[in-house]
């Protein structure tokens, strides 16, 4: 927007100002045109490159395209000397930012989580139109379909401007510009630019539907709720099965709470506005499986000649849960993990390399044949669930707590006690236990060796191996960001504000009641929380972000939601801060130290016994006293 934007010199992102020795990547054409051959060479030589002796090289080069999802390449490096090269064809007319980074094995040189980028340009030497724009959405993000980057609002805002200084027409700018203008600089200021450059804006394409969806959102953003109805009232008057109609109409199934009603209306929508691709007719699955409408979900997967594996999985493992028709779900988990098993690479999201994707596709391997487990293991076909267990521990790695502790529990059903107790000592070394794993363990323990005792002392030696680990790992991970400070409302309507905090470590947790591994993590964070509440350094804060409600009716919700769970420690309701500390998915959680300091992000939920010693690790860490010298 061009009351916010200021152009800004940003240096090349290919460090075109270092000595060619000094570079780890230079690529040719330095502005590649759509058609060009594009060279790329790794320079194993550079002070900078992670890659020095390796013997294979790819570069995995991403395509940010225009409105179309990101395409991945796979370009083979070969090595001359010091110096790696490769070559691709730009040939996708929609390309706007070209993303590189350097593979060997598991190593990834991203340029230090700040992966490298470079401009498609046209034949008038000039960026093509949209490339600015798309490489200011890459700013904004921190990892950019897997790709690293640094979250950078300045060159967000300087591509934007140079976006509109060459293509002044472009309004995709101009509303991504009052998107950063709203996070960055919230207030009655921001919002009165933003509602003159919107009606500035509506008047030059109030005949463009296109256009006109996306500023009946900003209508609304701005309070003006009464104007977007209307705008849109004439639309669907005029154009009844228009773009704006089809918006409108989507806003309605996603904003639907019932189950049923929400199954309703998308297939209404389907047949009313017929789609080219498989996304909502995939939703549509899931929709069914929420409202548990099994057969109809089957009979919609049986209908494509490529289904997924993983709706099989779920409804099967729904009914497993029920205990209802487990003959059935084990035919459906089966189905379900003969498909993952032979998916090729027709399968394979575009966005994703080779290696990705069979790591991916090895995952769900795992997750749905513990399903099939859990499945033939209540019907008491124990040897034949051990073998299906044993394919999902080793597929998922033994990173998924509760499908070890199943395995361990299918050991000691068959008596053998020896296995039992080696792969539960394993888990509680890799800190992937809980607690039923542990119970298991004590059974076979027992049952070897006569008694329970020695017991404690195993499991002591192996979760201090653990610690120690751990430990080693947190040191890896310590950040130094300055925290944001905020002043947010509590349960009760009180202010808490972070800067009241100075001198404690404070605990962000980004949540909402829909994120399942926020749901997951919940009891473990309630237990950290009882253990510390008396702690006079210590405070958490669950960050209620991201609900399908506002208002008032959102309160009430989230107040139900902690009623009825019973959960105490206490939560903050989000004004904006989940923008503001770059949080790109949930849970998230912040360690903050009593400087004021991020000093630990962790995202996702790995398991309860991972959680709490990592956050154990994380408090003895920072309540040490020589954490000031670490800063």
């Amino acid at each position: 927007m061009k009351t916010f934007l200021k152009i800004l010199v940003l240096c090349s992102t290919l460090s075109h100002g270092l000595n060619a020795q000094d570079r780890v990547v230079t690529i040719s054409p330095e502005h590649p045109r759509i058609g060009d051959t594009v060279t790329l060479t790794y320079n194993a030589a550079a002070k900078a490159a992670q890659h020095r002796d390796v013997t294979e090289l790819t570069a995995e080069v991403l395509l940010a395209r225009e409105s179309e999802m990101a395409l991945l390449l796979e370009v083979p490096m070969q090595k001359s000397g010091t110096l790696w090269k490769g070559s691709f064809k730009l040939t996708d007319d929609r390309t706007r930012v070209v993303l590189l980074r350097f593979v060997s094995g598991d190593v990834v040189d991203d340029n230090g989580e700040q992966c490298w980028d470079v401009l498609v340009f046209s034949t008038d030497g000039h960026p093509v139109r949209g490339a600015h724009l798309q490489r200011a959405l890459i700013h904004r993000s921190s990892s950019y379909f897997g790709f690293n980057r640094q979250k950078n609002d300045d060159a967000a805002w300087a591509d934007l401007a140079e976006e509109q200084r060459l293509y002044p027409d472009n309004w995709r700018a101009t509303t991504l510009g009052w998107s950063l203008a709203s996070r960055i600089k919230p207030g009655q200021e921001t919002m009165l630019t933003i509602k003159q450059e919107l009606e500035e804006l509506y008047r030059k394409h109030e005949n463009n539907e296109e256009v006109i969806i996306s500023l009946l959102y900003w209508f609304e953003q701005t309070d003006q709720k009464e104007r977007a109805d209307f705008i849109r009232s004439e639309w669907l008057q005029k154009s009844p099965h228009g773009k704006v109609a089809a918006a409108a109409r989507q806003t309605a199934v996603f904003a639907e709470r019932d189950p049923l009603r929400k199954v309703e209306l998308l297939e209404q929508f389907l047949k009313d506005f017929p789609q080219t691709d498989d996304n909502l007719h995939s939703l549509l699955v899931s929709f069914c499986i929420q409202a548990k409408l099994y057969d109809k979900a089957l009979d919609l997967l049986e209908q494509h000649p490529n289904p997924n594996p993983q709706p099989y999985n779920s409804i099967a493992w729904q009914l497993i849960e029920a205990g209802t028709d487990l003959e059935k779900a084990v035919s459906l988990a089966k189905k379900g993990l003969d498909l993952a098993r032979n998916q090729n690479e027709r399968s394979k999201p575009p966005y994703l390399s080779m290696r990705q994707w069979m790591r991916s596709k090895e995952y769900w391997i795992g997750m749905i044949a513990d399903t099939y487990a859990f499945g033939i293991f209540k019907l008491g076909r124990f040897i034949e669930a051990e073998k299906a267990y044993e394919e999902a521990y080793h597929a998922t790695q033994g990173r998924e707590a509760d499908i070890n502790a199943r395995l361990v529990e299918c050991y000691v059903k068959n008596g053998k006690y020896s296995e039992a107790i080696r792969v539960a000592d394993e888990c509680v070394r890799k800190g992937k236990s809980n607690d039923d794993l542990l119970a298991f363990y004590k059974t076979a323990y027992t049952q070897k060796h006569g008694s329970e005792e020695g017991f404690l002392e195993a499991v002591n030696a192996a979760r201090a191996l653990a610690a120690r680990e751990a430990r080693t790992e947190l040191l890896k991970n310590v950040l130094t960001i300055p925290a944001i400070d905020f002043a947010l409302k509590d349960l009760k309507g009180n202010t808490v504000r972070l800067s009241d905090l100075r001198g404690k470590i404070v605990v962000l947790d980004f949540w909402a009641t829909w994120c399942g591994p926020c749901l997951s993590s919940f009891p473990t964070l309630q237990k950290i929380y009882d253990k510390y509440k008396g702690h006079s350094s210590i405070a958490i804060l669950a960050v209620n972000t991201w609900e399908n409600l506002k208002g008032e009716e959102m309160k009430q919700h989230v107040r139900k939601f902690m009623e009825e769970n019973k959960y105490t420690f206490p939560v903050v309701f989000d004004e904006g801060m989940v923008e503001k500390y770059g949080v790109e998915g949930i849970p998230t959680k912040f360690v903050i130290d009593q400087n004021g300091i991020i000093r630990f992000k962790d995202l996702g939920f790995a398991g309860a016994d991972a959680m709490e010693a990592k956050m154990e690790q994380q408090f003895e860490f920072l309540l040490s006293e020589n954490v000031s010298e670490r800063k």
